[in-house]
């Protein structure tokens, strides 16, 4: 295993150990797809089913499972589009939006622990570096 994948894997693996530790019973049945798929309907509010599929490079029927899985937790809003009835939109909920809210305070202390152990330009190059790893992303699901 390459160790930049060892060490983004133990992170993801800490986050969400973090997330299964949380007051919300929701976060212990989310697998990692499904925070993909929570975080992109998020993102891209008011998305669509197939709109998801395609940025997620999924098959249909997999978002359709893992959708439904995020609904019966009250994570998700399906509607439909008004003008064509065979569209639905996805939205997050207002129960998602308060799991987020609460586990910003475990962010913030991730972020004060980095501002006093990591040097400011260093936490600069850090930053600057997941942000171009999310830029990769984006463009090899476009692909």
């Amino acid at each position: 295993m390459l160790s930049m994948q060892k060490t983004m894997i133990d992170l993801l693996q800490k986050v969400q150990l973090h997330n299964h530790l949380n007051q919300y019973k929701e976060f212990e049945k989310l697998g990692a797809i499904d925070m993909y798929y929570l975080e992109a309907i998020n993102q891209a509010n008011n998305t669509t089913i197939g709109a998801v599929s395609r940025m997620l490079n999924q098959s249909t029927p997999n978002t359709n499972y893992h959708i439904k899985k995020l609904m019966r937790l009250g994570l998700i809003e399906k509607k439909v589009d008004q003008q064509d009835r065979r569209v639905y939109h996805l939205t997050v909920t207002k129960k998602y939006v308060e799991m987020m809210d609460n586990n910003a305070e475990f962010w913030q202390r991730l972020q004060d622990g980095l501002e006093k152990k990591v040097s400011p330009s260093d936490l600069a190059i850090f930053k600057r570096v997941l942000e171009r790893a999310l830029d990769v992303i984006d463009e090899n699901n476009e692909n």
